[in-house]
């Protein structure tokens, strides 16, 4: 819309010099006619003159006549003259009044030229700023572009990452319930192991503890050997005897209260250190005792 626009304005332009061209050829044309018109016009009024004073020579009744032919012709060229004189001041106004159009229409012309020139301008300047917006726009789509795929390489790395720590966790509390398991079974044997060596620490302990009490024990004489006296037996850490007492009787009241009587004179009876074990040390200071003889 405005190179049509621009175009048109150079077109009438262009018509409007022309015109006024052809105006100013016109005007200098008519006014060289004129000027010939004047001359040949006073030639004939000389030449005019010059018959009427040969003419008033021969014939005298002819003077006023031409006297007032010649009159006449003042009257006539003055108003002709006066016509003349209209005529040309009525094409000096025509041409001050067209100079002042072609000056109006040059005016115009410089005005619409001056106008095409800022609207060209605008035109550009809107151009530039659109240019300006749509590099903006493209390097904001470029720079959220790359936000996008760092939000997204960050976020990939984020999971990776928490991927990594879920397995390593994972591993971890698998490694957690080896190691567990492997504790308990080792907990376990250390039991089992630490059973079997206070068992065995109380069976050798037990035995030298009935040991102890045979070797001090006076039964009479004729009892029956069969007979078996069980008692429970107290002990302080040191292997003093706190108290006995029957648990199964032999069915022999002489041959219990021996047995019981052989306890207190074995005293302090022989018991493991708390180094050695300190499970078979508690167990052993109250312990059941079968005793036969």
């Amino acid at each position: 819309m405005s190179e049509r626009r621009r175009k048109a304005g150079i077109k009438n332009r262009t018509v409007a010099w022309v015109a006024a061209g052809l105006l100013h050829v016109l005007i200098i044309a008519v006014l060289l006619v004129n000027f010939t018109s004047e001359t040949k016009t006073i030639d004939t009024f000389d030449a005019e003159k010059v018959d009427t004073v040969k003419a008033s020579v021969i014939d005298e009744s002819q003077i006023k006549d031409q006297q007032e032919k010649i009159k006449q012709r003042d009257r006539d060229k003055k108003e002709k003259e006066r016509r003349e004189r209209e005529r040309l001041e009525k094409l000096k106004r025509d041409r001050a009044e067209e100079e002042k159009k072609i000056k109006e229409l040059e005016q115009k012309n410089i005005d619409e030229a001056k106008k095409a020139a800022e609207l060209k301008a605008q035109q550009k300047a809107i151009s530039l700023q659109k240019k300006k917006d749509e590099e903006k726009a493209k390097a904001e789509e470029e720079k959220r572009k790359k936000e996008e795929e760092k939000r997204k390489k960050e976020e990939a790395e984020r999971k990776r990452i928490e991927q990594e720590n879920e397995t390593l966790r994972e591993r971890q509390r698998f490694q957690e319930q080896l190691d567990a398991e492997d504790a308990k079974r080792q907990q376990e044997e250390a039991d089992r192991r630490s059973k079997e060596r206070t068992a065995s620490i109380m069976s050798i302990y037990g035995a030298r503890i009935e040991k102890a009490i045979q070797a001090v024990w006076r039964v009479a004489p004729g009892t029956e050997d069969w007979r078996e006296a069980k008692v429970n037996i107290k002990l302080t850490p040191r292997g003093e005897v706190e108290s006995v007492r029957i648990v199964n009787s032999s069915g022999l009241p002489a041959f219990d209260k021996s047995a019981v009587t052989a306890v207190y004179q074995a005293s302090p009876l022989p018991l493991p250190s708390v180094d050695e074990d300190a499970v078979a040390l508690r167990e052993l200071q109250n312990i059941n005792l079968s005793l036969k003889k």
